[in-house]
């Protein structure tokens, strides 16, 4: 059997090309290197190397053996992240958000259908979400768009519209009751959270004349906002759950272009639909059309 610090150790020969820098970068000594080649290729029966008096290089079986070996170790490491992600299925209900307002409300649902189970939410971009449902990261992921392949269910649960945040003086209070679009507020700076996932690229694209003053936490943003007379934004679902905590003197105008209303939908392994059985219920029963 072969063990995995030999093929580690060919592959290093591989990037770095010398016995000397492989070997640094193993934190191991030049002759304990040379040693595992050798045993390396005893193991095998064959060749891997052209040697001369001062260096060692890797022959054309040497080349394609640390190519098989990179296979074997990234499928280590694919095996390792599966059975770790699989032991976490059983324990936590693992969720990603593509952004922060679903990730607010659903795991205060998510405690109450599965009790004893621990609930897990980070928010990522779209792709890394997709990517981690199919890895088994997450047992299930919320994404602005309708998706589903021969391996996902899809069902829709719910959406959220943006709105402006302005004191009252400001000159776009007038149209509280119209509302006002992106283009009608191009050109201001605003105060935004720095973590808003796909909302944010959507506001800086929609309004490319804007400048915005990103805050890192939801209490630096609201002590802004309160103290602030600069533009901010908020959704319907934020100002429902966070009311109380800003100024109460600030009014917010709905944002009358379409991109501004997001349509959530819960992505879920076809595989995976008993053990997410209540939850997907849940989601029918509460959002049905």
């Amino acid at each position: 059997m072969i063990e995995i610090y030999l093929l580690e150790a060919l592959c290093a020969l591989y990037d770095y090309g010398t016995l000397s820098a492989a070997a640094e970068h193993l934190h191991i000594s030049q002759p304990a290197l040379s040693r595992s080649m050798q045993k390396l290729e005893d193991l095998l029966g064959v060749s891997l190397f052209d040697r001369t008096k001062n260096r060692i290089t890797l022959n054309e079986t040497g080349r394609m053996a640390a190519v098989m070996s990179r296979r074997i170790l990234e499928s280590e490491e694919d095996m390792i992240t599966a059975v770790r992600n699989y032991d976490s299925s059983l324990h936590t209900v693992s969720a990603g958000y593509c952004t922060p307002g679903p990730m607010m409300e659903m795991p205060l649902n998510l405690t109450q259908i599965y009790p004893k189970m621990k609930v897990s939410s980070e928010m990522e971009n779209e792709e890394a979400l997709l990517k981690g449902l199919k890895s088994g990261k997450y047992g299930f992921v919320i994404l602005s768009h309708a998706y589903e392949d021969e391996d996902t269910i899809c069902i829709p649960c719910g959406s959220e519209s943006l709105y402006f945040s302005l004191i009252p003086a400001h000159p776009a209070a007038l149209f509280k009751n119209q509302g006002l679009s992106f283009s009608q507020m191009n050109g201001e700076t605003f105060v935004m959270a720095g973590e808003i996932g796909i909302w944010r690229d959507l506001t800086m694209q929609m309004m490319p004349d804007s400048k915005f003053v990103l805050q890192d936490s939801l209490e630096a943003l609201t002590a802004v906002i309160n103290a602030s007379t600069l533009p901010a934004f908020a959704s319907d679902l934020t100002i429902r759950l966070f009311r109380s905590r800003e100024n109460s003197s600030r009014i917010f105008i709905k944002i009358t272009d379409p991109e501004a209303t997001m349509h959530y939908h819960c992505v879920i392994l076809k595989k995976n639909r008993e053990r997410y059985e209540r939850w997907i219920t849940f989601l029918e029963e509460r959002f049905a059309q």
